[in-house]
């Protein structure tokens, strides 16, 4: 057998590289569930497409030490905890797939943790919200160890909300009655009282998909509240707001970042115009930070200026952020920690990604983690927007 240089040269690269030099001509293989149909769809599709720009941008870029990345398993639960617990079964059984992304929503992410948690395998979360997701044991427990967070967390929107509405003295807080909505209410309430100790709020909750919420605002109506905060998804939003029109209810309106999205403009119409929400700072900043620029520009060239993206083309939806963006950045934080790594290997992922310092995301423009802290979106990554008419058009911008 003749060894030359160029054979040297080759073994050389695949022991420096032990688990991406075996096997080159594979593909990289990365898998999720989420709601990519239903009600909810805006979340679940929203990240599918952020991942599908991130794995062509990679590609086009030569992949990884040659090797293409691919979406392998994408599977649709619908917001659905029980089948994202079923498909992601599927998903673990293909030894192939060496990272992951967390479902759209915290029930359905709740109830894959611990399982994902004992397969071992990175995963990141885009989207849910409730601590427990990341701290199953609190805040001043360690993490899962291969469960990261890049989401917008309950406890910052918590804080950035609570100090919007402690302006008021009596404030309602109507929440879906899910983990996220659940936790989401009870972190809202804390922070107020902890601002303003004489503040009184009247908290309700409603079901998801109910199409009356009457009662529930009857109650806030009755405690007279001067504002309201809703902490549940846009759909459910548009349905309070018409349901608020019919009572004539007139107060100061907030909602939670997963409620001022696409549908909720869609289903109220003129009525969120004076809406106030949390939501990412880095779509509402002008210039946008490059990593930000660069994933709207990509995200334009391929889809257009759809529902996600809104008609303006210099100004895209500050929801893509949440509802797309967060995809992109995840799939690319698994990318740069194969790269970083030399390797596929879940330990070596997992120790890549906790080693992550000041990565440039396009909705959290650092992203760092640590062994000890697995969540990167910070306060200052937040913004306080107003919804506003303009023309035809509905547009969010930044107070703060």
């Amino acid at each position: 057998m003749k060894i030359n240089r160029r054979s040297l040269a080759l073994g050389a690269v695949a022991l420096a590289l032990p688990g991406l030099g075996r096997a080159q001509s594979g593909t990289i293989k990365f898998g999720f569930t989420a709601a990519l149909t239903g009600p909810f769809n805006e979340f679940g599709e929203g990240i599918n497409r952020g991942a599908q720009i991130a794995v062509e941008e990679c590609n086009k870029g030569g992949g990884i030490n040659g090797r293409m990345v691919e979406l392998a398993e994408v599977l649709d639960d619908q917001l659905v905890p029980d089948r994202a617990v079923q498909n992601l079964r599927r998903i673990l059984d293909n030894r192939e797939i060496v990272g992951l992304m967390c479902p759209s929503g915290s029930g359905p992410t709740l109830a894959i943790a611990d399982m994902i948690q004992a397969d071992g395998r990175p995963i990141i979360n885009p989207q849910a919200q409730t601590p427990a997701i990341v701290y199953p044991n609190g805040l001043d427990k360690p993490p899962r160890p291969n469960l990261f967070s890049i989401s917008v967390g309950n406890l910052v929107e918590s804080e950035k909300l609570a100090a919007a509405l402690s302006q008021f003295s009596r404030i309602g807080v109507l929440h879906e009655s899910t983990g996220y909505g659940v936790t989401g209410a009870d972190l809202v309430r804390k922070a107020i009282i902890g601002r303003k100790p004489d503040a009184r709020v009247t908290v309700e909750s409603y079901n998801q998909r109910a199409q009356d919420m009457t009662a529930q605002l009857v109650r806030v109506q009755r405690a007279n509240a001067e504002a309201m905060l809703v902490i549940g998804l846009g759909a459910d939003f548009a349905v309070i707001r018409r349901n608020m029109s019919r009572l004539n209810m007139n107060l100061a309106l907030f909602g939670a970042a997963g409620a001022v999205t696409v549908p909720y403009i869609e289903g109220a119409g003129d009525l969120v115009a004076g809406t106030r929400a949390v939501n990412h700072a880095a779509f509402g900043r002008r210039p946008m930070h490059g990593a930000a620029q660069k994933f709207a520009d990509l995200y334009r060239a391929k889809f257009g200026t759809d529902r996600w993206y809104g008609p303006d083309a210099a100004n895209p939806l500050i929801s893509l952020a949440g509802t797309v963006g967060s995809g992109y950045d995840c799939i690319n934080l698994l990318i740069d920690a194969i790269r970083r790594a030399g390797s596929t290997s879940a330990e070596d992922m997992v120790r890549a990604l906790d080693q992550t310092t000041d990565y440039e995301g396009a909705t959290v423009r650092r992203i760092s983690f640590t062994p000890q802290n697995h969540v990167a979106l910070k306060l200052e990554d937040l913004g306080t927007y107003e919804m506003l008419k303009r023309g035809d058009r509905v547009v969010l911008e930044l107070r703060d």
